[in-house]
Order: C-alpha cells, then structure tokens, then sequence
C-alpha cells in the first residue's frame, strides 16, 4: 500500500510542478516512473479527467489569470498555454469559458 501511495504522491507531485510545462506523456510517465499507459490510467483514477485535457485546462486557467491581473493582450498568451496558433487558442478557451479571451479579459 506505501509503494501505491508513494506512486501516486509522485505522480500528483509532477503533475502540480509540471502543469505550466509543455510536457509529452512520456516525459511526463518517465518522471513518474511509470508506463505511459500506467501514466494515464493512475493520472484518471487521481484526477478523473485525462492528462492532456487536465494540463490544457491548467494552462488555460493560468492565461486566464494573466488576462486578469497583468493585461496582456491575448494574442501574447497562445503559446504560454500549449497552442501553436491563436486561432485554435482562442477556440480552446472559449470552450472553457464561454467567451472569447478579449471578453473575458473585458469582463474582468
């Protein structure tokens, strides 16, 4: 039970330092010393979501505090939160939001 504990712990551990990290799921299983599908399974069962879309909703949430606190324009931030155009950024976050990053930004 310890050694579960322990693994879980860890995983838990690299999840929260690596959030804002563009990390593939095998670096990200290789911290954790796991398979990848061991990776994904355990990383579920922790945080009932799948790692990618976990860490594109904490990336997305950490764009959405700068919006809000450091009033960057958005199209700075698409590639601080994982995206390689804004076009699919500015989706992204509308689908976590309901708004664009400009409105949201506005709103604040």
């Amino acid at each position: 039970v310890q050694n579960i504990d322990d693994k879980i712990s860890r995983l838990n551990y690299i999840a929260e330092n690596n959030k804002h990290n563009k990390l593939s799921l095998d670096e990200l299983a290789f911290l954790c010393n796991m398979s990848v599908s061991t990776f994904k399974r355990e990383f579920f069962k922790l945080y009932q979501k799948t790692p990618m879309k976990w860490f594109n909703e904490q990336r997305l949430n950490h764009v959405a505090f700068i919006l809000k606190t450091k009033r960057n324009r958005p199209i700075e931030l698409y590639e601080d939160a994982g995206y390689e155009n804004f076009s699919n950024f500015v989706q992204a976050f509308k689908r976590q939001f309901g708004m664009t990053p400009k409105e949201y930004q506005i709103q604040g």
